[in-house]
């Protein structure tokens, strides 16, 4: 599943339990956060449904069936839009144009065959526009029912997209409005103008809210699942009330990096636009109307578009359609009809070469997911019993690929003492088969005797690895997993009975190895020869790049070179530190101090971070520090509480003297 198999894998676990349970129930496991299992719950599973029954109806591989389900959907969008364009005044003809760009677009020729339920979401949201147009215009019963059942679709399914496809039909609607305000009658024809228009949604909005109070109060009730509720997932993951970033240079140099991977190069699609603009009679208004939508979905959800190219399923369309009319202007003016043809060349040419210079390489990959160890974990362990994974976040690539349920401990919450031992006691009744810790989570020693002493693990040593992946099993079978692992040729690529990983010494100061250096602290530039950290050192991810604990108390030295000038450094405080229920961070200080050979200290950089009470604090903090090298003069960086050291996750992403 390339490309986004975090959320792949998400979409396939739950139908993968949903078959083994038989369970069509709205309430359904997701297991991967740990009990309860019904805790992610973040769409009604309309597309996993479909999934499952076309898997058990032909007796395809679930990856199959989704392919199949998400090309079908993609497919039965184009009437809808077909038809939508005729509304817009084009003749048959003339709305293959618009189509055709849609159907050479990256984004659709790619994110069409994913185990993502977005093509579906898609499909009904053109349907529901569609039935939206023809109910407001003919005010018939059976686009009203079309309206409502596509509405009730794109509203369960994926709201976040439905939001898009809003802004149109609410435009029409406004404008439909407005007309029969103006003629004579009164208010009454207004009114019932109103009405339609608001009987094809409300259905759809009621059950949204029914669905958002049901699930936020588990997702609420859960001891990591609460960052999944409506409120956070606005705050946080979608960007919805970061008002600043909108207007950020660097959020939209991101945005531009989206559209040259999804679409075609941002400079084809303004020189394009800006033709339409100078030369076009009547459809500039259309244009920038359609142009607008494509727009203003990347500002209502900033985060969700400039991080994950696949949320351009739901609005490269918008764009698509006003270069389509564009062209389509071209072609009505005489003198120009010259000029038309060679750009609908170069920009289908430019979505192609987009296309083939990213998404195909990914597109042709033969794969049949997961890893040896999850192979390993799936064949050896017992069926029903559960894993324990640090380091992955909350990707279920290993519980999905190991076919085993899954306590993911949430990024920055390894070191989380009463979140732990929450989470460990909610798995009372349950056979905990493994420990999986990846990358620097190896390193975590109270992680590992916790598990281990909770559940029976074997501690001595990794029981097998692979990579940068220890896992450790249950000492009830652990000779047998072993054995079978030595004996079998099917798990090439994993070491069996390696050698613990050496623990860094807990708050004691401890001086680094050029070795340790470079295996441990890679981002800091440069080499480290001194450090300390209170929680031992440890790394975790933060928005897809692995960063270095920094809770305080943490101090880490460097010599800087002769001349040096400048300090770079980027940190930040973990976002459930403060979005996260019940405790919260009070700040964390970020200090800078020079020591000269005989003792002497100076303060060059203090900040100190309240992300809670401040929105500037929150998320990476890249700043530049002037600075002045004396002779002999080390420089440590350090983190201290501001208050308390309760939920101070702070981390480290890079740091660079020179």
């Amino acid at each position: 599943m390339p490309r986004h198999e975090f959320r792949q894998a998400q979409t396939a676990i739950i139908s993968y339990y949903i078959n083994e349970q038989n369970n069509f129930s709205p309430l359904y496991e997701t297991p991967v956060v740990g009990k309860p299992w019904v805790s992610i719950l973040l769409e009604v599973p309309v597309y996993e449904w479909t999934v499952v029954l076309v898997s058990r109806a032909t007796g395809w591989s679930q990856v199959v069936a989704a392919r199949t389900v998400s090309l079908t959907c993609f497919y039965l969008t184009l009437p809808a839009l077909y038809l939508l364009l005729g509304r817009l005044g084009l003749s048959r003809a003339r709305r293959l144009l618009p189509l055709a760009l849609i159907l050479l677009c990256p984004v659709y020729v790619f994110y069409s065959r994913a185990f993502l339920m977005d093509a579906m979401e898609v499909m009904c949201c053109a349907w529901f526009l569609l039935g939206f147009v023809r109910t407001m215009d003919e005010r018939h019963w059976g686009w009203l029912a079309l309206a409502i059942v596509a509405g009730l679709g794109a509203s369960l399914i994926k709201s976040v997209t439905l939001v898009v496809w809003l802004l149109p039909a609410a435009s029409y609607g406004a404008w439909r409005l407005w007309q029969d305000l103006r003629r004579p009658g009164g208010w009454r024809p207004a009114l019932a103008t109103f009405a339609w228009g608001m009987a094809t949604i409300v259905p759809g909005l009621l059950a949204l809210r029914w669905w958002i109070t049901v699930t936020d109060a588990l997702k609420a009730a859960h001891a990591s699942a609460w960052l999944f509720t409506a409120k956070n997932q606005a705050a946080g993951n979608w960007g919805l009330l970061n008002f600043g970033v909108r207007f950020s240079a660097q959020m939209w140099a991101v945005f531009m990096e989206r559209w040259r991977e999804a679409i075609m190069p941002p400079w084809v699609i303004g020189v394009m636009l800006a033709i339409g603009m100078v030369f076009l009679r009547n459809g500039r208004r259309l244009v920038l109307a359609l142009f607008a939508i494509f727009l203003l979905a990347q500002l209502l959800f900033p985060f969700a578009y400039g991080y994950q190219d696949y949320y351009y399923y739901s609005c490269a369309v918008f764009l698509c359609g006003a270069l389509g009319f564009v062209f389509l202007g071209l072609l009505d003016r005489r003198r120009l009809r010259w000029l038309c043809w060679p750009l609908i060349f170069a920009t289908g040419y430019a979505e192609i070469w987009t296309y083939w210079q990213g998404y195909h390489a990914d597109q042709i990959l033969r794969s049949n997911g997961g890893f040896a160890y999850t192979e390993a974990l799936r064949l050896t362990t017992p069926r029903n019993s559960v894993i324990i994974v640090a380091g992955a976040d909350w990707a279920a690539m290993i519980p999905l690929y190991s076919q085993r349920k899954a306590l993911m401990i949430r990024n920055g919450l390894e070191f989380d003492s009463a979140y732990l031992h929450r989470a460990f006691n909610d798995l009372a009744g349950e056979e905990v088969s493994a420990l999986v810790l990846i990358g620097p989570t190896r390193t975590n020693g109270p992680l590992l005797n916790l598990a281990a002493g909770q559940f029976d693990l074997d501690r001595t040593a990794p029981t097998f690895s692979q990579g940068d992946t220890n896992i450790y099993v249950s000492r009830r079978y652990l000779d047998r997993v072993q054995k079978r692992l030595r004996t079998s040729e099917r798990y090439l690529g994993l070491t069996v009975g390696t050698k613990p990983p050496e623990q860094a010494p807990l708050n004691v100061p401890f001086d680094i190895s050029s070795e340790q250096a470079r295996a441990s602290f890679r981002n800091v530039f440069p080499s480290p020869y001194h450090g300390r950290f209170q929680q031992g050192v440890g790394y975790f991810t933060v928005d897809d790049t692995i960063v270095l604990s920094e809770h305080p108390d943490s101090d880490l030295s460097v010599r800087p070179g002769a001349g040096a000038t400048q300090i770079r450094w980027v940190f930040g405080i973990v976002a459930e530190a403060y979005l996260q229920a019940g405790d919260k961070t009070d700040g964390v200080e970020f200090i800078v101090t020079g020591e000269q050979p005989d003792g002497h200290r100076r303060q060059i950089y203090r900040r100190v971070l309240d992300p809670l009470k401040n929105a500037a604090d929150r998320g990476n903090q890249d700043v530049t520090i002037p600075y002045h090298v004396l002779p002999g003069e080390t420089v440590t960086f350090s983190t201290r509480p501001n208050g308390s050291y309760n939920c101070d996750w702070a981390y480290c992403v890079r740091i660079e003297v020179k």
